[in-house]
């Protein structure tokens, strides 16, 4: 069961402050606000080395481009930075930060994850970095100001994320039939999910049955699959046969959507764990519980028919994540939060140093080799373990 015990509904005015009165931009306050949406402005194309680096480099356009997003919904933009952060520190980062940013790759292709997390760990909390970009105090270089609204811009995809008003969750969750229960845990936010193949899908609901169902994953995760969207190939449980495994229970999929360290400044605290809601075509290439062999069972399926609550979506092309669902822990770092960072940064030293790692190893082996074959060894051990 994911870590729910902090809440980041509380979240105030003394939290997050608003502009000055002469802005027309809607300011958020609490989880209770006006819903907005951040807006694209592009994407970044693969050039040259050089012109990864002075792509978007006018600190003032750059800044305002920021500015702007966090005065439209500075929890979508803490959200998706939060997510960045989790798969940038993650011992997965080579798989998990996807897409990439481009200006954090040399001409030859190769990953400065090391300069990746090195920006976001001198981030300042999201509410300061906004009085430093209006007081235009902010200390950040240019390269590191250009991550930050590469992420907030969604990236490649497009992505967007509208912080919906706390009040609107159930009328949002009726409309698309699902129910949260007395016995489920509520969310801390809901955001709504769109990107640049969002209106082409809407137009292909138009014309077919559509459910809904939820899908639970680790936090490092959660970057990728947002902008990627569901991938078949990518899903590791496989019992009832390969593809994308979802569910109509909530409970079910929290199972799966274990809390991870993000990013520590997060105005939602260091901790979170994501769900998300997602659109399902209803295809025979959707697998239910069934008494239909066509729908209810697979045919490389290990556990028999498709149990109750449990979705199985055999082709990407037939889901679509509308919702996240996003559960904050505690805001402050506790011994098990120390011990998931220690345990993330040794793993990514070991991913990173590979080669390094298997010299050690061979050379350990060696060494035991050698001493087992020692003579001096041999008499020691006949000497003392008699």
């Amino acid at each position: 069961m994911p870590e729910n015990s902090g809440s980041s509904n509380d979240l105030t005015e003394a939290a997050i402050t608003p502009r000055a009165a002469d802005h027309d931009d809607v300011i958020v306050r609490s989880a209770d606000y006006d819903d907005v949406m951040l807006r694209s402005r592009g994407h970044f194309i693969s050039t040259s080395s050089k012109e990864k680096e002075n792509i978007f480099f006018d600190s003032s356009t750059t800044s305002e481009a920021i500015l702007e997003c966090l005065h439209r919904d500075i929890i979508a933009c803490d959200v998706q930075l939060s997510l960045f952060v989790g798969a940038a520190i993650s011992y997965r980062h080579d798989s998990s930060l996807s897409p990439f940013p481009p200006f954090y790759l040399d001409s030859a292709g190769n990953k400065d994850i090391k300069g990746i997390q090195e920006a976001v760990n001198v981030y300042p909390t999201l509410v300061d970095l906004k009085n430093q970009l209006e007081k235009r105090k902010c200390k950040l270089t240019p390269k590191q100001l250009n991550l930050l609204r590469w992420i907030f811009e969604g990236s490649q995809s497009l992505l967007k994320l509208r912080t919906l008003k706390q009040s609107s969750y159930p009328d949002i969750l009726k409309n698309i039939g699902i129910q949260l229960k007395q016995n489920h845990p509520k969310p801390n936010f809901i955001l709504e999910v769109s990107k640049k193949d969002t209106e082409s899908w809407d137009a292909r609901c138009e014309s077919g049955e559509t459910f809904h169902g939820f899908h639970g994953s680790r936090l490092d995760n959660w970057f990728s699959i947002l902008n990627h969207g569901l991938q078949q190939h990518r899903s590791k449980t496989s019992k009832f046969g390969e593809g994308i495994y979802l569910s109509s229970d909530l409970i079910l999929s929290l199972n799966y959507s274990t809390s991870g360290v993000g990013w520590s400044r997060s105005l939602l605290g260091s901790t979170l764990s994501c769900l998300s809601i997602n659109q399902v075509i209803n295809h025979e290439n959707v697998k239910i519980h069934s008494d239909c062999p066509k729908r209810g069972i697979v045919e490389d399926s290990e556990g028999g028919s498709i149990p109750e609550h449990h979705i199985l979506v055999r082709d990407n092309r037939l889901v679509h994540a509308r919702y996240l669902m996003v559960y904050c822990g505690k805001s402050t770092k506790s011994a098990d939060d120390q011990q998931q960072i220690q345990r993330n940064r040794f793993f990514g030293w070991i991913a990173s140093n590979k080669v390094l790692v298997v010299l050690l190893c061979y050379g350990l082996l060696l060494v035991i080799v050698g001493l087992s074959n020692s003579p001096w060894i041999i008499r020691f051990m006949a000497k003392n373990w008699k």
